[in-house]
């Protein structure tokens, strides 16, 4: 048999839990208490982008420079320059070559470079 529980009985500066009760046993009070669980805050996934080497070489190409120029500028095979448009991964050194030629060709700021998230990239890289 539960009793109600008084207001100052179990006053311990938690917030109230909803399965909080108060029994006697044997003449002594016992109180039971269900301290709730603190929420962790919800972070928000940070989605992992990469640069959009496609979009780059498109836009090179857009603004006049043939894959022939491109890769003379950055000293690759076209060949390389290709595979890198199919969705292969540039090395770190070739990579910079290309971002800093985009950069001077469309007059803007890296910051500006074109980014896709790691999981959708395949969304228009797909062979259908």
């Amino acid at each position: 048999m539960r009793n109600p529980i008084h207001p100052s009985q179990l006053d311990l500066c938690f917030p109230p839990a909803l399965d909080t009760a108060v029994e006697t046993r044997h003449g002594q009070v016992v109180a039971r208490l269900s301290i709730p669980r603190r929420e962790r805050p919800r972070t928000v996934p940070q989605v992992e982008r990469r640069v959009d080497w496609f979009k780059v070489i498109t836009q090179l190409s857009r603004a006049g420079y043939s894959p022939h120029i491109v890769s003379d500028r950055i000293a690759v095979p076209r060949s390389t320059l290709i595979g890198w448009k199919q969705g292969a991964e540039p090395r770190y050194t070739e990579g910079e070559r290309l971002v800093t030629l985009w950069c001077q060709v469309m007059r803007r700021d890296r910051s500006k470079l074109p980014m896709v998230a790691v999981g959708d990239w395949w969304a228009y890289h797909s062979k259908a």
